[in-house]
């Protein structure tokens, strides 16, 4: 019997990434791959309690293998939930606050974009796919603008409120402003965004009018920018997902199901979360993720991403696994943020891993745009970008990876009886 600890992507606000709709895509992968037609399968979700005090919670799918009048329990997929970990405080901060933070982290953060995506273009080095150095810098721009877009309408606020109220009038404010350095400088930034206020605020209503999901897209995805960015510059909510997927992982080896099999099944920046806890610093190994974990599946796995952006990140790292025996990794030439753990830019088996004894990966292409689909429309569209969310899609009878990554395992497990 397996045991899956699945680990989602962020924007799940976007695409469907639930534990409902994944055990669905793998289970359907699963049975068209069966060569017994004659084999029907089904999922019963529910949840468990797990942790030291019991107080985290984790749902779990568990699947039923039917033949005729016997049925039997074949597989429990374990959500790992860690987004709202990973968000919880920046999410309850106002949209104005959340304005400014993400436009302050923009403004530190594409520079170093800029930078690296120009020193790949030149010195031909780095790990993001060809064509992609373009559609970076492109998407680094939108950025920008829309972090200058995102102060102006911060400034404009009390600019407005000045303009309906006469602050001069009050005695206190006017001796402020004449008799002290940081008043005249209030005042002069004030004189400049003065009578421009309402054209901006004009503008953003507008805006809104054109993309009414922009206020979305700043409470989701600015907010997992802004987490996922603290997260690789400073660490920040690292050691609480590594260790409750550690906690996640005693529960699986507590079940007295007795696991043949347990499998870390990772997409997008849930594999970041995979690698901080299988590659852990030196010395944070535990014994039950050495002991216990006995495949890897990595989906559009962002690794040369970050290195290239945050050189320093996997440095120092550590493999104690004793059990660890695959390690499948998804990726898309089209997806300008997966990897594919070589030195080019081809197809073909992997030729490095997070530290020089650790596992390499068995790449598994999964290509549904033409990989050197690079052409003026697709740039403008960021479809190198768009490619990462193309692994599945919406509807849950869609084709998927998971049917190429069910085949290879099914091939392995053939091979080695």
């Amino acid at each position: 019997m397996e045991a899956i600890i699945y680990m989602p992507g962020l924007g799940s606000s976007f695409t469907d990434q639930s534990l409902a709709s994944f055990a669905h895509r793998y289970v359907k992968a699963v049975d068209i791959n069966e060569p017994n037609e004659k084999k029907k399968y089904s999922i019963k979700i529910r949840e468990e309690s797990f942790g030291i005090d019991g107080g985290l919670k984790a749902q779990v799918a568990a699947v039923h293998e039917q033949l005729g009048q016997e049925s039997r329990h074949v597989i429990d997929i374990y959500e790992f939930s860690y987004i709202e970990e990973l968000t919880a405080s920046f999410k309850k901060t106002s949209l104005i606050h959340k304005t400014f933070v993400l436009s302050a982290i923009l403004f530190l953060n594409v520079p170093k974009v800029f930078y690296y995506t120009l020193r790949r273009i030149v010195k031909r080095r780095g790990g993001i796919s060809e064509g992609s150095s373009g559609q970076f810098l492109y998407a680094a721009s939108i950025l920008a603008l829309l972090a200058s877009f995102g102060l102006l309408l911060v400034a404009s606020f009390p600019v407005a409120i000045g303009d309906m109220v006469d602050l001069k009038a009050l005695p206190q404010f006017n001796d402020f402003i004449e008799n002290n350095r940081l008043g005249q400088f209030i005042d002069s930034v004030y004189g400049v965004m003065r009578g421009k206020a309402e054209y901006l605020i004009g503008f953003f209503a507008l805006f809104y009018l054109v993309m009414p999901d922009f206020k979305l897209f700043i409470t989701e995805m600015a907010t997992e920018l802004v987490c996922m960015i603290r997260y690789f510059s400073t660490g920040h909510n690292r050691l609480n997902l590594t260790g409750k997927f550690e906690e996640l992982l005693e529960k699986v080896a507590e079940e007295d199901k007795n696991y043949d099999q347990v499998t870390v099944m990772a997409y997008s920046f849930g594999t970041m979360v995979a690698l901080d806890t299988l590659f852990p610093m030196k010395g944070a190994t535990s014994f039950r993720v050495a002991d216990k974990v006995t495949h890897l599946v990595t989906i559009g796995c962002p690794f040369d991403f970050v290195r290239l952006y945050w050189k320093s990140y996997y440095q120092e790292r550590e493999f104690k696994s004793t059990t660890l025996r695959h390690w499948y990794n998804i990726y898309s030439q089209a997806d300008i943020l997966s990897s594919n753990f070589r030195k080019d830019h081809q197809e073909g088996e992997a030729e490095q891993s997070v530290t020089a004894e650790a596992l390499l990966p068995q790449n598994l292409p999964f290509n549904v745009l033409p990989k050197k689909r690079f052409n003026l429309l697709g740039f403008i569209m960021l479809s190198g970008i768009r490619a990462h969310g193309m692994y599945w899609e919406d509807q849950l009878n869609s084709a998927s990876c998971l049917t190429t990554l069910v085949a290879r395992r099914m091939e392995n497990e053939a091979a080695a009886i």
